[in-house]
């Protein structure tokens, strides 16, 4: 079986919402309570900004991913519209991020049950890793998602959400005077931490571009994604804010505030005995899912750069057994532990969403030059302003901006990245050489 066929086999069976889904809430959940926590009283202003950079890049996904229904996403938009070398840094970088979000959804869904349960003698990195594992076996093994099993979690996800707002602000009608709510008095701690946490916390929907070739209609699936991505995010994000500036006082978001709908379940009027297990239930369930997209986009991406041979093609080999590309499913969790072991979900959010921002950079700008040369055509296209698509005069100062809003606010933490790129680069100089050897020799 070659690697093409592999590829076919596997993720034809992937549900292309699910993964999406997953990926755009587990950022979601886990980064609210840390942008309310350093914004203080402007946290909704905040969240607004998160939500207009979510939904450009969105339908900037949706608008060029109906152009280019393959797999390989903003790798195949950058060597379109600009070229390979471009392409090939964008997805290196897209990699480390996907290779993280392993460590942050399972040390985040760990953190919840272990709450949950009052389990305190046990370290959250325990169960962490644990999970981790439980995910390279099942990768490696050829696990297979099902479209009713993305069903069902999409639908315990709007059930379980749905319940928080509907009891808090049908039944209760606890929510307060916007904008400040009733945290008129909490001073924010840190502008620019939440605005460098708010460009990144609400835009995990790369995975609309990573999976465009596995959806079966893409002219119709992919902008459809993205839209109901946008769409979810706005009527999840803005109500929760206001309800957990109503209901749950700074001083409770302090102490852990990578619990935030976990404080809100519990405020919950009349039915928190029996939101609160839903919503731990919920939150572990997406975020082991976007740990599990993490697991594959990684190996997709891998992929798609090994076709192109951009990567030493041992990255992808297959396992002898399981016809699956083992050894980048192994990459993928060594990194996980790197991230997991000191436990600190903080020091994750600190590394975590540099890659992607500027990988949504080059979308945008991707979108763009694509679109002037005349060759944007697809299921969407969105309104031009003198020939520039609006998703592309919105997204790229956006993108931009809050990419420049975590540089400055990570350069602490810009080695480690430094590091990944470093050896990116030296395998794309390798790699390179090694094809003009080959052109000069034939």
């Amino acid at each position: 079986m070659s690697k093409r066929e592999w590829l076919r086999r596997e993720l034809g069976t992937i549900d292309m919402y699910s993964l999406v889904h997953a990926d755009f809430q587990s950022t979601f959940y886990l980064t609210l309570g840390f942008i309310a926590l350093y914004s203080g009283r402007e946290a909704f202003f905040i969240v607004i900004y998160a939500v207009a950079l979510m939904i450009a890049i969105a339908i900037a996904y949706g608008e060029i991913g109906s152009r280019f229904p393959e797999a390989g996403g903003s790798f195949l938009y950058a060597k379109h519209a600009i070229g390979g070398g471009l392409g090939f840094l964008s997805s290196w970088l897209l990699m480390i991020d996907q290779a993280i979000m392993v460590s942050y959804g399972t040390l985040d869904a760990s953190n919840y049950v272990l709450t949950y349960l009052g389990v305190s003698h046990i370290p959250p990195q325990i169960l962490a890793i644990a999970l981790s594992l439980m995910l390279y076996i099942l990768t490696l093994i050829g696990i297979r998602e099902s479209a009713k099993v993305a069903l069902g979690i999409v639908i315990i996800d709007f059930t379980v959400i749905g319940a928080l707002l509907i009891s808090f602000n049908i039944i209760a009608g606890t929510v307060a005077e916007p904008p400040h709510y009733r945290w008129e008095g909490v001073e924010p701690m840190d502008l620019l931490v939440a605005l460098s946490l708010a460009s990144r916390g609400f835009t995990g929907v790369d995975a609309i571009g990573q999976l465009a070739g596995e959806a079966r209609k893409p002219l119709v699936q992919v902008p459809r994604a993205a839209f109901l991505t946008a769409t979810i995010g706005v009527l999840y994000s803005l109500p929760l804010t206001a309800i957990l500036m109503s209901r749950i006082s700074y001083e409770e978001l302090v102490e852990e505030p990578s619990l935030a709908l976990l404080l809100i379940a519990r405020e919950t009027p009349y039915i928190s005995w029996f939101v609160e297990p839903l919503v731990v239930l919920n939150i572990a369930v997406i975020m082991l899912i976007a740990s599990l997209a993490g697991y594959i986009s990684f190996s997709r991406l891998a992929y798609i750069l090994s076709h192109e041979n951009l990567v030493p093609e041992p990255m992808v080999r297959l396992h002898p057994r399981f016809r699956t590309p083992y050894i980048s499913l192994t990459i993928v969790f060594i990194i996980s532990l790197l991230f997991i072991l000191p436990g600190e979900i903080s020091f994750i959010l600190e590394v975590y969403a540099i890659g992607s921002l500027f990988n949504y950079l080059v979308v945008s700008i991707s979108l763009l030059m694509i679109s002037r040369k005349g060759e944007l055509y697809g299921g969407f296209t969105s309104p031009r302003v003198r020939g520039i698509p609006l998703t592309a005069l919105f997204g790229i100062p956006l993108t931009f901006v809050g990419l420049v809003f975590n540089i400055i606010v990570k350069w602490s933490f810009l080695w480690i990245l430094g590091l990944w790129l470093l050896l990116g680069l030296i395998i794309y100089m390798r790699r390179r050489e090694s094809k003009g050897f080959r052109l000069h020799s034939g």
